[in-house]
């Protein structure tokens, strides 16, 4: 694998996709580019689109390049791997047949990276199709591509160029292993859902979802919560959702209507049993380095290190994040990754999900 920063998104991104693609020993290339690159133009849909190899990536809050992060700037990988690129377009409709565009086979023991629109409609139900159809087969990496400026817009690079409303299933014949952890902590719970359709939580305990957690959060964090200031206080206080033998699934509610439906990035299921939990500083970073030390022991010299961290956290930790990432790896690790609008992994106990606020770290044999 070759990575290579690019800082100027409207002028050289174009040419250095076009430039790492022609080496030789190039079979594929992923582009990673932070939304403040601002890459769009029509002379990056021909970089996309005229390719002799596959393509894939998108538009992420920011990038990782050799253990720092920029807002400003792209990351294009040159894969000696050839990839086999899927895309999953109108991810949002309702009777949309996500199989008829997966491929019927993959590499045992093989990696995919999961790419998503993370303002589309059914993106758990898309990563459900994923494991349902591929089950273990595959160590699952990736998460929503977009911005936050809170609107569905082009986003996910494809080789017929950038599209929105869809996904991008990219498998490699590579290992990779994969550490999954979040550090929030429990403050209040169990709730139980009482009234969900999708991201959109109306009651809990049969109360309406925002009188249940602005009783919460205002209790502990001494503040008064209202749709003003939501977004700012709640990205210290998402929801986790219980489940058996695996990592609690975190979701981030961002913002309330005016019937006091609290909207979240993932959907919530109807029953479930969630928890407020809250976020301390030390204990985030320590999960973050527990989610690295689960897989150090695969590096070599020849595998690659990728992180898939949430853009809330960045949100919540600011200048404290640079700890989050001095605890994956050493000097100049993670080699690439994306700070991401929700973040997709399977856990290491046979679980594939869509995560909010989750590290995720990755160890790739090859690439």
């Amino acid at each position: 694998m070759r990575a290579t920063l690019v800082q100027d998104g409207k002028n050289d991104l174009p040419e250095v996709i076009r430039s790492v693609a022609a080496e030789p020993s190039v079979n594929g290339v992923g582009v990673f580019a932070a939304a403040g690159s601002n890459p769009v133009s029509d002379r990056f849909d021909a970089a996309l689109t005229e390719l002799s190899v596959p393509v894939f990536g998108g538009i992420f809050p920011e990038v990782l390049y050799q253990g720092k992060r920029t807002a400003d700037a792209a990351v294009v990988i040159g894969l000696t791997v050839e990839p086999t690129v899927s895309i999953i377009p109108d991810l949002s409709g309702p009777e949309a047949a996500f199989d008829a565009h997966l491929p019927t086979g993959v590499p045992d023991d093989g990696t995919a990276f999961v790419l998503v629109d993370a303002y589309a409609d059914r993106v758990e139900d898309f990563v459900a199709e994923l494991f349902s159809k591929y089950g273990v087969d595959l160590s699952y990496l990736g998460g929503g591509v977009g911005s936050l400026n809170l609107k569905q817009q082009p986003c996910l690079f494809t080789d017929n160029g950038v599209r929105e409303d869809a996904a991008a299933f990219v498998t490699l014949d590579t290992t990779t292993s994969l550490g999954v952890r979040h550090g929030w902590k429990d403050i209040a719970g169990p709730l139980r859902v009482t009234d969900a359709d999708g991201p959109a939580l109306a009651e809990l305990n049969g109360e309406p979802a925002f009188s249940v957690y602005k009783q919460i959060v205002e209790e502990d964090a001494e503040v008064t919560l209202n749709a003003d200031n939501f977004f700012e206080v709640a990205k210290r206080y998402p929801f986790g959702i219980s489940r058996l033998d695996g990592e609690t699934i975190v979701r981030d509610p961002f913002e309330v209507t005016d019937d006091g439906t609290l909207t979240c990035f993932g959907d919530i299921p109807e029953d479930a049993f969630l928890h407020v939990l809250k976020g301390e500083e030390d204990a985030l970073i320590d999960a973050a380095g527990e989610a690295y030390a689960a897989v150090a022991d695969a590096r070599t010299e020849e595998t690659a290190v990728l992180f898939f961290d949430c853009i809330s956290r960045v949100l919540y930790l600011e200048s404290a994040f640079e700890r989050e990432l001095n605890a994956i790896g050493d000097a100049d690790h993670p080699d690439v990754g994306a700070l991401t609008i929700g973040e997709i992994a399977n856990d290491g106990e046979g679980h594939l999900e869509f995560y909010n606020k989750t590290a995720v770290v990755a160890v790739t044999e090859s690439l």
